[in-house]
């Protein structure tokens, strides 16, 4: 029991370590489809490189301070976390298995459904690769596609369609040892994209085809949903401190100032500006501030984002869906707060295009209502849906527990 009474079972508590900030949010589960937020903090992000550990001690730091905070606003302590992974170690694939219906009655059973999984993530890794998502896609019964669930189907073949995302042992381990060292453990993790989508997309969009572009400080994590399903997921190295030190190159300015500049002044819809608008832009060093053209920073920023739109459009290319997402691209991450994004983006990656604000918390989650908090945030639902499975799966290891908890978790 936490000091406040609570069960240790009701709390969810979800880490973002991202590349500018750290986030905690700590939850309470009231009902079956009910979260209420209790409490969060945020942490300047230090020993962290493009969401990699560079430095244990000072990520330990600045998750302990996050925790800190979250702690003291929701009167409970935490021990166990569910954590974000993103960054240039993930790797994604598309697989496919098929079986044999053996039974004499050729009904397809929840045994069935776990062996063509276990056929279809059968693929060869890398030494330092390991899976952390297992995610279906389709299934298909003898000559009939586009099934979710086969369970009870006739039929003497099973397909089954996944995608596979997986990630480098040695990250996650340094990970979890900067966790382990403010005394935390990782009760879980969860893809950055693969949370936001739990925080933003209805089942409808997912039908439809829908990608999430979650632009953060350091990296863009990218996920498309087809028929339901993960067809497509990747990432790019690239995000908003890149327009920062672009406006600190170009503009000849500390980083820090051009960080303000672009929260303040900052725009990627050149025709909005005016070209008789001035701002004061801090000099390096002891020189006095100078006056400049708006128009410059707006210019630097537009071929930045430019850039990164052409690069994501290239991604949603490779995904072999893009010509058919009714559903557009949905935005999210601190860096998809630059003013006049959309119709940027519109404009070069030829889709409709929207910015997603995290939602389904309840109590403080209007303190959150941010596109920034939407990873942390789908975090803690992703576990609402999944997590009671993860504990009965600990109570019982048992191989037919085991396909009861896959098939209840992915169909």
């Amino acid at each position: 029991m936490n000091r406040n009474g609570m069960d240790n079972e009701q709390i969810i508590t979800a880490l973002d370590i991202g590349s500018s900030k750290t986030v905690v949010l700590i939850s309470r589960v009231v009902s079956q489809n009910e979260i209420e937020l209790i409490g969060y903090g945020v942490a300047d992000s230090r020993g962290i490189k493009n969401g990699a550990v560079t430095n244990i001690e000072l990520t330990a730091q600045s998750i302990h301070s996050a925790v800190e905070e979250a702690e003291l606003m929701a009167g409970v302590e935490v021990g166990d976390i569910i954590l974000n992974i993103t960054g240039k170690h993930l790797n994604s694939l598309n697989s496919s298995g098929v079986i044999a219906i053996t039974n004499k009655e050729r009904v397809i059973q929840s045994s069935d459904v776990y062996r063509v999984i276990e056929a279809a993530r059968t693929v060869s890794l890398s030494s330092d690769q390991e899976m952390i998502h297992v995610l279906s896609r389709e299934f298909k019964v003898d000559d009939q596609s586009g099934i979710k669930d086969p369970q009870g189907m006739l039929g003497v073949r099973l397909e089954a369609e996944i995608h596979i995302i997986t990630g480098s042992r040695t990250y996650i381990l340094n990970m979890e040892k900067a966790i382990a060292a403010t005394g935390l453990r990782v009760r879980d993790k969860v893809v950055s994209s693969l949370a936001s989508s739990h925080a933003l997309l209805k089942e409808e969009e997912k039908d439809l085809g829908v990608a999430i572009v979650d632009i953060g400080a350091g990296i863009i994590d990218i996920i498309v949903y087809m028929d339901g399903g993960v067809v497509f997921s990747s990432t790019i190295i690239l995000g908003g401190q890149h327009l920062t030190h672009d406006i600190s190159m170009g503009l000849k300015t500390p980083m820090d100032a051009a960080e303000n500049l672009k929260r303040r002044y900052g725009t990627v819809d050149l025709e909005s500006v005016d070209p008789a608008d001035t701002i004061e832009v801090p000099s390096i060093g002891e020189r006095p501030p100078r006056m400049m053209a708006r128009k410059e920073l707006a210019e630097i920023m537009e071929a930045r984002m430019r850039e990164i739109l052409e690069l994501i459009d290239h991604e949603l290319l490779k995904s072999g869906k893009k010509g058919i997402l009714a559903g557009g691209v949905v935005f999210t991450g601190g860096g998809s707060l630059v003013d006049g994004l959309i119709p940027l983006a519109e404009e070069v990656i030829q889709l409709g295009a929207s910015i997603g604000y995290p939602k389904g918390l309840l109590g403080i989650a209007d303190k959150i209502s941010s596109p920034v908090f939407s990873t942390v945030s789908g975090l803690i639902q992703y576990w609402k849906y999944y997590g009671s499975i993860d504990r009965v799966k600990k109570k019982n290891s048992g191989l037919m527990q085991k396909i009861k908890s896959w098939v209840q978790e992915n169909l």
